[in-house]
């Protein structure tokens, strides 16, 4: 599901991607406001409508149901100041291979090679990440030119996870220090 808001004009900026097994929209039971995005379905879905009332009914019969609600909602309290963060003070191309590296499941292996898929179109990636779709497209263009990585589809490469690493921190001398961060 992808989570946006819009402006009067019609602009609009994709907030979060919500994937598989994630819940969105628990605030509302809490201050009883109308959520402040749009959900749409990106592909196939399947959505469970769960009313404030049985929440509210299971929260008191059940403190673990609380606690991991709280986690889930502290999760996604993480990404959003990540993302504000990255919005600040990371360049459009950080944020593009900060994306790909953190979409990175396994080890790359010696060869520092691995593929991973988008699991969202690119104009919504774009968006993601703050950024116009041109922009997008031109850093993934120069990244393929510097042999980075190769985009074939929804299908990228990553050829040189060490040197991608390097764009994402200049700074770090040895690219096998550089962390790609936490997974949520």
């Amino acid at each position: 599901m992808q989570l946006s808001v819009s402006t009067a004009e019609g602009a609009e900026k994709v907030v979060e991607i919500v994937t598989t097994m994630e819940s969105f929209g628990e605030a509302v039971v809490f201050d009883g406001i109308r959520y402040p995005v749009t959900a749409t379905a990106l592909v196939d879905t399947e959505l469970l409508g769960v009313s404030s009332s049985a929440v509210l009914d299971l929260l008191d019969r059940d403190p673990s149901f609380a606690r991991r609600m709280l986690a889930n909602m502290a999760v996604r309290l993480r990404r959003l100041i990540r993302d504000v963060e990255a919005y600040s003070l990371r360049s459009s191309m950080q944020r593009v291979v900060g994306f790909l590296l953190h979409a990175v499941q396994d080890d790359p292996g010696p060869e520092g090679e691995c593929t991973i898929r988008l699991p969202m179109r690119k104009h919504v990636l774009a968006s993601r990440l703050n950024i116009a779709p041109e922009t997008l497209s031109r850093i993934l263009r120069e990244l393929t030119a510097d042999g980075l990585i190769s985009v074939r589809g929804h299908q990228i490469t990553l050829r040189d996870v060490p040197r991608l690493r390097e764009r994402l921190d200049p700074a770090v001398n040895s690219a096998t220090s550089c962390p790609v961060g936490p997974r949520p």
